[in-house]
């Protein structure tokens, strides 16, 4: 017997999971703590992420699930098996689970993620594309035979996906995404400023003045970093100007794989996205300015959903909710030896 049915979004960044008849339970980051010499687990979540760029070297902070893969299938596993404990402590029977993927994956990787669901405790389990998910979660009506393009950008994948008749007419996944634009600032300032910076100041950097176009009116902010020169600590002055210059290959990489999708469909549904438009998902569609971007490059109206860093998860969730529909579309429960 199997017991309740649970949607897990594994992201670069975050863990998200919805549980039947609950809802959204909880998001927090996918970031595991163990020692660098036993492997022994010392920290999950938000207790993980905070050691970032401050453990000593004897403990080790991982991202077991990077850029759309699993890069760690034991850490995975433990982090796994941590979130459905918690969620499913006053049951005896084991769940469900559906979980998102990149949309393009390869048959390596996605045994990999079956693996992962299995040694996590899984009764049976299912995988949805990310952008399929996401399209479902900001209710983008995709039924008949009319197409909407949706654009989510996640912290390490970025997906294009154009749904139309409940399925995916043309799919593209590139390997980057948010965090990439955070790594573009810390080359950026050893390279130009010398000055050495970590991952978190970087990501502050991103989100306070980080922007896919140049704003009217510059702004700036004062961080802390380390100069490459002395290896003295400092503290510097960084303008959205430079943010901007410093991730701008990566933005508009994204314009480019857009463009690769709208060659790959038919004038029919090239013509449906310019009327329908473009919608953003994931935490990335939040970067300033980066819905003006591509609205401004590509001619087609462009909006974010709302809650754009929960639509996958909500996907996940409206699917568990219709069974019947999640079948219809092609997706359904299977036990791991069924694959």
């Amino acid at each position: 017997m199997t017991g309740n049915c649970i949607g897990i979004d594994i992201g670069t960044a975050n863990i998200t999971a919805y549980v039947e008849g609950k809802g959204i339970v909880f998001s927090r980051p996918s970031a595991v703590a163990c020692d660098a010499h036993t492997g022994k687990i010392l920290a999950l979540g938000e207790d993980a992420f905070a050691m970032t760029g401050r453990a000593p070297a004897s403990i080790r902070v991982v991202r077991p699930f990077a850029d759309g893969v699993v890069s760690d299938i034991g850490i995975t596993v433990a982090m796994l098996n941590d979130f459905v404990e918690k969620v499913c402590r006053m049951s005896v029977l084991k769940p469900n689970i559906i979980a998102s993927v990149p949309g393009e994956i390869t048959s390596l990787e996605k045994k990999a993620i079956l693996d992962v669901l299995a040694a996590s405790g899984a009764a049976k389990v299912c995988i949805m594309e990310q952008p399929f998910a996401a399209a479902i979660g900001a209710d983008i009506p995709f039924s008949k035979p009319y197409g909407t393009m949706i654009i989510d950008i996640g912290a390490g994948t970025v997906d294009i996906a154009v749904v139309s008749m409940n399925s995916i007419a043309a799919v593209k996944t590139i390997r980057f995404a948010s965090e990439s634009f955070t790594n573009d600032i810390i080359r950026y300032l050893r390279r130009e400023r010398d000055i050495d910076v970590g991952f978190l100041t970087a990501e502050y950097i991103k989100k306070t003045i980080g922007g896919a176009v140049i704003r009217n009116e510059e702004i700036a902010l004062v961080a802390k970093g380390r100069n490459v020169v002395t290896g003295s600590p400092i503290n510097f002055e960084i303008t959205s100007t430079e943010v901007y210059w410093a991730i701008k290959e990566h933005v508009d990489m994204i314009l480019t794989a857009v463009k690769e999708v709208f060659s790959k469909i038919s004038p029919e549904l090239s013509a449906d996205i310019f009327e329908s438009g473009i919608v953003l998902t994931g935490k990335g569609s939040l970067l300033y300015g980066m819905d003006a971007f591509l609205e401004s490059s590509t001619g087609i109206q462009v909006r974010i959903a709302k809650e754009p860093w929960l639509c996958v998860a909500k996907g996940l969730g409206k699917s568990i909710q219709n069974k019947r529909k999640l079948k219809n579309t092609g997706y359904e429960f299977r036990y791991y030896d069924e694959f």
